[in-house]
């Protein structure tokens, strides 16, 4: 999967805990996963104008805190 699908696939499946009715916190993935996600946001460029807008950090995405783990799929927990 490229990373925007990825990155996609994560927000599809918080928005589906939470449509019903859970508070998602996690999502689980695999490092290399979690590597092309972080490589692409790097090649984005810095949100200079607005940093606290930014949905990717060293550990989270979309506010979930991101674990590493031998998954074949990625898991929004």
């Amino acid at each position: 999967m490229r990373a925007e699908e990825l990155v996609a696939e994560i927000y599809r499946q918080k928005l589906e805990v939470q449509d019903s009715g859970g508070s998602p916190r996690q999502v689980i993935m695999s490092m290399d996963a979690w590597r092309h996600i972080r490589a692409w946001h790097l090649s984005r460029g810095v949100m200079e104008q607005a940093p606290h807008m930014d949905y990717i950090s060293d550990d989270s995405i979309f506010g979930l805190e991101v674990l590493i783990d031998q998954v074949p799929s990625l898991k929004v927990r």
